[in-house]
């Protein structure tokens, strides 16, 4: 059966798309069928894409409408993703609703955290329905930087749990999103290793 995941946060800047983009790529190397679901009126996949040689599908959805029939439309896949907007709204929850897992990209600032509080009202209002798994995930890490700690601190105080896994503050996941490429295309294997590492502990939550 075709497991959702989407990729959520009312802020801009935070690394959703970058993180879309490499995870869907890590899937679809496995042999995987991918979807990936572009939800930002920006269009920041769409525009990507046409300059890439991608290795999974890519759709759009406009409405809330189109949201809630991604599970329909797109049941021939292993995998959907969806990439949020850079606001939440009735399309973000919709994404909550339709998916097995939603991932909450976070970095070290207290701006960025605090845009969360949205993502977190609506997934509380889907744990009443139908539970949903949901983790953060910290981006444009620097290890030993104070405002790491104080952020997973609050994480912590919020009851939904980080991934092991984040991503590092690299210029080859900014190269990348310009160039149309992943961080597949790059000899950078740090970045390869992460975007792996990060992708397995996220198929294991949906198993």
């Amino acid at each position: 059966m075709t497991k959702i995941i989407a990729f959520l946060n009312g802020k801009g800047g935070v690394g959703k798309t970058t993180a879309a983009v490499n995870v869907a790529t890590a899937i679809a190397r496995k042999g995987y069928s991918v979807a990936v679901v572009d939800t930002d009126p920006q269009q920041s996949i769409s525009n990507w894409y046409e300059e890439s040689k991608c290795q999974f599908d890519l759709t759009e959805a406009a409405s809330e409408k189109e949201v809630y029939q991604v599970r329909k439309a797109l049941k021939s896949y292993d995998y959907v993703i969806i990439d949020g907007a850079a606001a939440i709204s009735a399309i973000s929850a919709a994404a909550v609703m339709v998916s097995d897992l939603v991932l909450i990209p976070v970095t070290p600032s207290p701006l960025d955290f605090a845009a969360c509080s949205a993502i977190l009202a609506v997934l509380e209002a889907r744990q009443d329905l139908q539970p949903v798994v949901a983790r953060f995930f910290i981006t444009r890490k620097v290890q030993k930087a104070r405002m790491l700690s104080v952020l997973k601190a609050s994480i912590a105080d919020t009851g939904v749990p980080a991934l092991r896994t984040g991503m590092a503050q690299r210029q080859s996941y900014v190269r990348v999103m310009l160039d149309g490429s992943t961080v597949f295309d790059t000899d950078d294997g740090a970045a390869k290793g992460e975007i792996e590492v990060l992708t397995n502990e996220i198929l294991e939550l949906l198993v």
